[in-house]
């Protein structure tokens, strides 16, 4: 079983249900958290987030390309 490397990262930004600007391809979404990773997958050592915006998943985006949307 591969553990990652690094299990001493800071508490998660974001909760299931927070409504999360962020950016993929260049392109800023605004979706809601569907899934938090606590460490990302097995092969990283950051948060990530599965987020729904505009009718499709996005899959294991990076805590420091997420914020929160305020509106």
């Amino acid at each position: 079983m591969y553990m990652s490397k690094n299990r001493d990262l800071p508490p998660m930004k974001f909760k299931l249900g927070d409504k999360v600007r962020f950016t993929f391809n260049g392109n800023e979404l605004v979706g809601i958290v569907e899934i938090a990773d606590f460490g990302g997958s097995i092969k990283n050592d950051y948060h990530s987030y599965d987020i729904f915006a505009e009718g499709c998943l996005y899959k294991h985006i990076p805590e420091e390309v997420c914020r929160i949307a305020c509106f």
